[in-house]
């Protein structure tokens, strides 16, 4: 695909943009006059069939960049390719309902205001002293040793030993990414929380991992140590990430009441409700999040995505586990 030269309206109107796909399909860059920057870490979910179209899956573009470089984008968007953007935030959803894109609220995002205080119930205060005093918390370097034990941790963590889910979040420790680590008296990793750094205000969760029978309170007191480095860093927000399903009172038997009530018929696979728990204890603000689509969403595009992301595997390893 070529580049487009266009001016991004909103920045300085003298900056020119050039878009591309680059030669491996893996990235989308925005360049300036001064700099080129790489929007996605690693191969975008680009898929081939037989008829030769192309299917574009971009995740989480409000991590990736803001609103105001997004609509140098237009043209790009304007091609006659099928494009699927999930986790998508509000704010995204007017610029692609102008691009004649479909959206559909499929979950809620949770934000931690970092100017706020969201430790102040006495039972999660309990959790958090309860989880200190049974081990101690470091940010980890990034290394290649560092990443390759976050691999080896990952499958000792609670389900670790089932298909893992891919392409919506980051799942690899980066060297721009920030590695917390709740570890037992004997060095044990007990926990973890991978985030990456969206710009000097903005930061977002890759990762929430814990070890099975980790002391109680382990993720309380990572999120408090966290919360309060993050805090006096200077940042404003952290985003612990977002919960699938949890839209309710859709239109009947529209495409958002059928995802998210099919969604909700696999807690067994995929436990939205405890992660919604989990998450809520902090009082986050909730956000909406959508799947916008271009051309309308299809049950096809549904399941090459199930498919790719390992979300069919998942299910089926928690219906037939004798069969894995």
């Amino acid at each position: 695909m070529s580049a487009d030269n266009v001016t991004s309206p909103g920045l300085d109107k003298f900056i020119s943009y050039d878009i591309e796909i680059d030669e491996k399909l893996s990235a989308f860059i925005l360049k300036n006059k001064s700099a080129s920057k790489r929007f996605w870490l690693y191969n975008l979910p680009i898929f081939h069939n037989k008829k030769t179209k192309t299917f574009i899956w971009i995740n989480n573009p409000q991590y990736r960049f803001d609103l105001v470089p997004i609509e140098a984008y237009n043209k790009l968007f304007l091609e006659n390719i099928p494009i699927l953007i999930s986790s998508c935030s509000e704010k995204l959803v007017p610029f692609f309902t102008k691009n004649k894109f479909e959206s559909i609220k499929v979950g809620k995002e949770a934000i931690l205001n970092l100017k706020e205080n969201p430790f102040k119930k006495s039972s999660l205060k309990e959790l958090i002293k309860a989880g200190s005093k049974k081990g101690s918390i470091e940010e980890i370097p990034y290394s290649l040793e560092n990443s390759l034990r976050l691999e080896k941790f990952k499958s000792e963590c609670v389900h670790g030993h089932e298909p893992q889910l891919k392409y919506f979040f980051n799942d690899k420790f980066l060297p721009s990414s920030r590695l917390f680590i709740f570890k037992d008296n004997k060095n044990n990793w007990e926990g973890g929380i991978l985030i990456s750094i969206k710009d000097n205000e903005k930061i977002f969760t890759d990762l929430i991992l814990r070890k099975e029978n980790s002391p109680r309170g382990t993720m309380e007191a990572l999120i408090h140590f966290i919360f309060i480095k993050l805090q006096m860093e200077g940042y404003k927000s952290w985003s612990l990430g977002e919960v699938p399903y949890v839209v309710y009172g859709s239109k009947l038997f529209s495409k958002e009441f059928l995802i998210n009530f099919i969604g909700r018929k696999f807690r067994f696979a995929y436990n939205y409700i405890g992660l919604y728990n989990f998450k809520n204890k902090f009082s986050p603000e909730w956000e909406n999040i959508y799947l916008c689509c271009k051309p309308g969403l299809s049950f096809q595009t549904i399941l090459k995505i199930s498919w790719r992301s390992n979300w069919i595997k998942l299910i089926f390893k928690k219906s037939l586990p004798k069969l894995f």
